[in-house]
């Protein structure tokens, strides 16, 4: 695959140490895929009854913002455009994504620790609902960002439903970018899965039935990752997790280190459902590294770079939006 997959990166910072992350972040993928970074600084009018005065501030300190992220950018020999924009922070981010037709949004969030706040403003969030293409979600707990490349682990997890085919696609075609080694996970949760049949009545023969069924469908998701895999040229292993999806994958890919964890939302479909109470919305929140997001109508990589436009369904589990 062409390392220009990702040509267009936006990220979003307001100077806080979860800004600077999420910087930290598109810059180095920035220098390992060759992509033009686009930091972007909102200045919200309608966050706070401010002053004449504060919003005069404000604009100030978010242009000095950017021209500091200017001036890294060049010293990094980035190509890189940071712009001040002025509205509602998700809806001119997603602007920005249109007007330069990035394939990536990079946004902090809080992680674990303290009093976890939902997601950074609820910027986070709303850019989960409704963007089309990939978010990547850093936290303040996370690891240094790593120099990306043949050292860089990467953990797809997936349910092998057509929702999770978009997450799969995106993964590998990251991973294949990067020369990274990929790791393919699915999660078998034996106890809500027997809970649900006959309200827990259960003979052993059943139990087993059970259990077989749900290691099959991971065993076979698993193998349609590592096929994948395998097309592009990727190093690649695999795992049956057990346990609730989003507690297994984000214990997993601590325990093996992994940079990044990938993960999708289910589709559009009359009103966008909120993605709260979503596996990928609780692995965000609970995961101490960074997290890829795709939704259900983001392409292939390889897809967006062959101008073949396809828009299937994505996830892990449960929404994306409206």
């Amino acid at each position: 695959m062409d390392d220009t997959a990702i040509t267009d990166i936006v990220v979003a910072t307001d100077g806080s140490d979860l800004g600077d992350r999420a910087v930290d972040t598109a810059f180095a993928l920035s220098t390992a895929l060759g992509a033009r970074v686009h930091p972007c600084t909102v200045v919200d009018p309608f966050s706070t009854r401010q002053r004449v005065s504060d919003l005069r501030s404000h604009r100030t300190e978010a242009n000095d913002l950017v021209d500091r992220l200017a001036t890294r950018a060049k010293r990094e020999g980035l190509d890189a455009d940071p712009v001040v924009r002025e509205g509602r922070p998700h809806e001119e981010l997603l602007a920005l994504v249109a007007e330069t037709d990035a394939d990536l949004i990079v946004v902090g969030t809080h992680g674990r620790g303290g009093a976890r706040r939902a997601l950074l403003g609820s910027v986070t969030e709303k850019l989960i609902r409704t963007a089309d293409c990939p978010v990547l979600v850093t936290h303040g707990a996370d690891p240094e960002p790593p120099s990306w490349g043949s050292d860089s682990r990467l953990l797809v997890a997936t349910d092998g439903s057509d929702a999770a085919a978009p997450a799969e696609r995106v993964g590998v075609d990251l991973a294949a970018a990067l020369g990274a080694h990929l790791t393919a996970v699915s999660a078998v949760d034996e106890a809500a899965a027997l809970s649900a049949v006959a309200g827990g009545a259960l003979s052993q023969d059943t139990i087993a039935a059970v259990r077989r069924s749900l290691g099959e469908r991971a065993d076979d998701a698993i193998k349609g990752v590592l096929t994948r895999a395998t097309d592009a040229g990727v190093d690649a292993d695999s795992e049956v997790l057990m346990g609730e999806p989003s507690a297994a994958v984000r214990d997993y890919s601590s325990d093996i280190g992994a940079d990044l964890i990938v993960v999708g939302t289910h589709g559009r479909g009359g009103i966008r459902r909120v993605v709260l109470g979503s596996v990928a919305e609780r692995v965000i929140r609970g995961a101490d590294r960074p997290v890829l997001v795709v939704p259900a109508a983001a392409e292939s990589l390889a897809e967006t770079v062959d101008d073949a436009p396809e828009a299937a369904e994505d996830g892990e589990s449960e929404s994306k939006p409206e």
